[in-house]
């Protein structure tokens, strides 16, 4: 019975009761089953309408690389549920179509409604990102402001019908419009500047490094910086709150699971519960650098302190800093981490450069065992790692090397090829 406790359901009940008295008190219409049954379909309906959602809009941006088209395909599917619902008040005369007219009608109040949905939205996941409230209460205070100015305006309060045509049109273009123009300026040509790397690199694989050599090239960059994450802030988050825990660590890498508290609705382990310690990340980017001869254009840089202050934000002021006035380019793939980082580049000014990725190379294959994913001193690393047990010692790239606290320490800091 643990989902009775679900964040995401008691949102999703919230929603429902929040829709019914929107309408139910202005109206008086407590009892027309019109709304009661588009309030009970809202709150049963959610979880499933927000699952999709974020499915279409991840699948939209592996597909196509641009972050418009993704969150157009959001927009689209959260549209129709808002025709379907705001169509039944209006069916059910608890919207009379007439007070409509202001804000365009019955699709003008859709597409006022979506946009809004979409612009609170990021503004609640961005607040989130800087530690400003909690993701899943600045989201339903998002959701529930959203409903309560659309059912005002829907029901013909003037003053609220012109905020709300205001509103919706303002976070349209925070929550999509802003996307396509930094798609556009992605394509757009630029040659020159710094670059950015950032990820996970769990681990790095020939994917990373034929990618960021693309990226040098054609961008003609003078120099790139990559950062591995630490221990993203989600999951620090998370570990600090006591939803998801560490149960193992061995072979260079931790294991997370969810906790007896953890939402079971919320996947909190979109690229997988196994991650390889952050230094041992590192020690594996400095090799691939290296093998693929790239150190005279490659910085890897780890700054732990200034990520778990502020994630890649800070990493991205603190390059600033070094060369203010100089063009940032970002590289991104089209995964899941990609999605977050381009928002990240977008806030943020950095000029984007999406990969489609067609190659199938996973890091979660890897650290499952699959072969030939990885270059081949990155390939000798791992296959040290899991076959290396704490406090012993081998022999890698002619360096002796010893597993301290799951992490690889080499005896001379230099990497010997």
């Amino acid at each position: 019975m643990k989902i009775v406790h679900s964040i995401f359901l008691k949102i999703a009940l919230s929603m429902g009761l929040i829709m019914y008295f929107a309408y139910a008190v202005p109206t008086g219409k407590y009892a027309n089953l019109y709304l009661i049954g588009v309030s009970v379909f809202t709150a049963l309906f959610l979880p499933i309408f927000t699952l999709i959602s974020t499915y279409l809009e991840q699948k939209g941006f592996r597909l196509t690389g641009s972050m418009f088209l993704s969150k157009l395909a959001k927009l689209v599917w959260q549209s129709f549920y808002n025709f379907l619902a705001l169509g039944l008040l209006v069916k059910g005369n608890i919207i009379d179509p007439n007070n409509l007219k202001m804000v365009g009608g019955l699709i003008g109040a859709v597409c006022l409604t979506s946009l809004a949905s979409q612009g609170l939205q990021y503004l609640a996941i961005t607040l989130s990102n800087h530690d400003k409230g909690n993701r899943f209460a600045n989201i339903f205070f998002a959701l529930s402001l959203n409903v309560i100015i659309s059912a005002l305006a829907a029901l013909g309060y003037k003053n609220v019908q012109v905020f709300f045509v205001i509103m919706g049109l303002m976070l349209g273009v925070i929550g999509v419009l802003i996307s396509l123009i930094t798609d556009i300026w992605g394509l757009l040509p630029s040659k020159g500047g710094i670059g950015l790397f950032l990820g996970t690199f769990n681990p790095v694989h020939k994917s990373h490094v034929a990618i960021l050599k693309d990226f040098i090239d054609k961008r003609q960059l003078d120099k790139v910086y990559i950062h591995p994450t630490v221990i993203p802030k989600i999951h620090q988050y998370l570990l600090d709150k006591k939803m998801i825990k560490i149960v193992d660590q061995r072979a260079g890498k931790r294991y997370y699971e969810k906790s007896a508290i953890a939402d079971p609705l919320v996947n909190f382990f979109p690229t997988g519960q196994v991650f390889y310690e952050a230094e041992n990340r590192l020690f594996m980017l400095k090799v691939a650098i290296k093998e693929a001869g790239l150190e005279n254009k490659v910085e890897i840089l780890f700054e732990p302190n200034l990520y778990q202050k502020d994630g890649f934000y800070a990493i991205i002021k603190a390059i600033k800093k070094r060369h203010p006035h100089t063009k940032l380019h970002g590289l991104l793939g089209t995964d899941e981490g990609g999605m977050l980082l381009h928002d990240i580049y977008d806030e943020t000014w950095i000029k984007p450069f999406v990969k489609l990725r067609r190659d199938n190379i996973s890091g979660t294959a890897i650290r499952k065992g699959e072969k030939g994913m990885t270059t081949p001193k990155i390939t000798a690393a791992l296959d040290l790692f899991s076959n290396l047990k704490e406090g012993q010692s081998d022999q890698l790239f002619g360096q002796t090397v010893q597993l301290v606290n799951n992490r690889l320490e080499v005896a001379d800091d230099k990497i010997c090829l």
